[in-house]
């Protein structure tokens, strides 16, 4: 292959590439305490079965991870919780973030976990003994295209902030 004409091919392929928006899904962890995040979506080609997988640990004080880079969604649910931690003396807390007003109910376990929810269907126990159901959140959900989000645990322990890059 001439010079030129693998000058013309490289052209070509860094326009496709540069006209190509790369969409990630990144959680933050501004919050005082490790986070444990948790997602759920619509698992392809199967009618209400999703896929719910953890955890993703999220260093305190502005810990960021991208949740899976072959992750290409258009909508998300979500649920995040910390481990017991002392507040005080003789007070002790857990926070979790996406089952205050869940939109659906997914299995989580104590360890890492992967496991499919068909809706459709009675709920049963997976085989993992730690396994119980929560509530999540649905997250923002681009019409037009695959997200290209941030989501954010906030510092104060209680909100969660949800920014997405422009045509979502």
């Amino acid at each position: 292959m001439s010079t030129f004409a693998k000058s013309v091919l490289l052209v070509f392929l860094l326009a496709i590439c540069a006209g190509r928006a790369e969409a990630t899904i990144k959680i933050c962890n501004k919050f005082s305490q490790t986070v444990y995040f948790a997602m759920a979506y619509a698992q392809p080609g199967y009618d209400e079965s999703y896929i719910s997988r953890g955890w993703l640990v999220l260093a305190p004080n502005g810990g960021c991870d991208q949740f899976d880079s072959a992750l290409h969604l258009s909508v998300f649910w979500y649920y995040a919780e910390t481990n017991q931690y002392k507040v005080s003396k003789h007070v002790k807390n857990i926070n979790m973030w996406g089952n205050v007003r869940p939109d659906k109910q997914f299995w989580i376990a104590t360890n890492s976990f992967n496991f499919i929810n068909n809706l459709n269907e009675k709920p049963s126990r997976p085989g993992d003994p730690g396994a119980r159901l929560v509530g999540f959140t649905r997250s923002v959900e681009s019409k037009d295209s695959e997200l290209d989000e941030t989501l954010t645990i906030e510092a104060d322990g209680i909100n969660v902030s949800q920014s997405f890059s422009s045509g979502q």
